[in-house]
């Protein structure tokens, strides 16, 4: 048994190291790119939305070089992902491609049972593997936490952007819960010990939307490095830990964020529509009221819950007093037409911010 998944940011590491620690042999697909979104865009429906596209993209290039396994994810909702694993795995047998699939729903017992059938053995041999895996998984957001907040204080961008992928490799190699939980220090040193720029104090955006378009660097047009490079620090609502504590562990601390989040969604969208839409209600209005500057809303182009989203935050805008640009992504954005959108709401934010700056001192005086 060959096992692989989708990637997701960096979702890879962690399951390479859970199931590797339980013994699978495991093939990730070569890191998502316009070839992978070539193919799968080729054979998937063309009303789909850009991540069944793009994961079956991963899928085809990892039945390709030997997996005989996939292991992805299930939904719950009015979402379209719960149908992805049924329709991929038609779409994948059509093609003449043999293989198991597996589907986890986001709850305890269905991660569970489809460990266990990857590697029976109880309790005793699924611990290790999860606390090494959890451990990973805690570091590896720590470190994308950190380099946002580093990139707009750097003298050169790019030099952050090297030290992240010093400090992934390590949490990548890392044997020990210890060890991936040490790999954050030294970064966290690195970052402090780069040149500092002399720029502008750095904007704060938030970024709410589509939890696969936030994460996976190529669907986004590598939307979070270019932020930083544009003196922008970016904070992401929902990095991978976020979504493993609320949605699988439903961890208390998480749960009652999610219940603040959903309360200030309330005046503007008093329901659940699938997938993260009313978090991307609900997320806009706390950061307006903890002063970010601007929040920038991304998701799959034909993404039922997210559209809702859209054509709600422009009243959150206007009544929370915040700036909100859309974006929607599909195999046809191109980086350029992206780069100029975001360009120009930098603008946009960095004229706000001036203009306030002497009300503020003046209400100081």
């Amino acid at each position: 048994m060959t096992v692989t998944f989708p990637h997701m940011g960096t979702l890879h590491i962690v399951l390479k190291a859970l199931l590797t620690t339980l013994g699978v042999r495991v093939a990730p697909p070569p890191p998502t790119s316009k070839a992978t979104l070539e193919i799968g865009a080729r054979y998937s429906p063309e009303t789909a939305c850009l991540p069944f596209k793009t994961t079956l993209g991963n899928f085809i290039q990892a039945l390709e070089a030997g997996a005989d396994t996939i292991l992805t994810c299930g939904g719950e909702g009015p979402c379209r992902l719960g149908y992805y694993s049924a329709i991929q795995q038609d779409i994948l047998r059509d093609l003449g491609y043999k293989f198991a699939m597996l589907a986890i729903e986001p709850n305890p017992a269905s991660v569970w049972r489809n460990l266990e059938r990857l590697s029976p053995g109880g309790w005793r041999r699924l611990w290790p593997a999860l606390r090494l895996a959890g451990a990973k998984l805690g570091a590896l957001d720590a470190i994308d936490r950190a380099a946002c907040r580093a990139r707009p204080l750097a003298r050169e961008a790019t030099a952050v952007d090297a030290v992240r992928l010093r400090a992934m490799a390590a949490v990548d190699a890392a044997g020990r819960p210890a060890a991936a939980a040490e790999a954050v220090a030294p970064l966290l040193a690195a970052l402090a010990a780069l040149p500092a720029g002399n720029g502008p104090a750095p904007l704060r955006i938030g970024l709410v939307g589509e939890i696969y378009v936030m994460l996976e660097s190529f669907v986004n047009g590598e939307l979070i490095r270019r932020l930083g490079q544009m003196g922008v620090e970016v904070c992401p609502t929902m990095l991978l830990g976020d979504y493993v504590r609320t949605h699988i562990l439903k961890a208390p601390a998480a749960r009652r964020s999610s219940a603040a989040v959903l309360a200030a969604a309330v005046p503007y969208l008093g329901h659940y529509v699938g997938g993260h839409g009313i978090k991307s209600i609900g997320h806009t209005a706390v950061m307006a009221r903890s002063g970010f500057d601007g929040v920038i809303h991304v998701f799959p182009f034909t993404c039922m819950p997210e559209v809702i989203a859209k054509n709600i935050l422009p009243g959150v805008s206007e009544q929370e007093g915040i700036p909100v640009l859309s974006l929607a992504f599909d195999e046809q954005t191109g980086a350029a037409g992206m780069v100029t959108r975001l360009e120009a709401f930098v603008d946009l934010l960095r004229y706000r911010r001036k203009k306030q700056e002497p009300a503020v001192a003046t209400q100081k005086k």
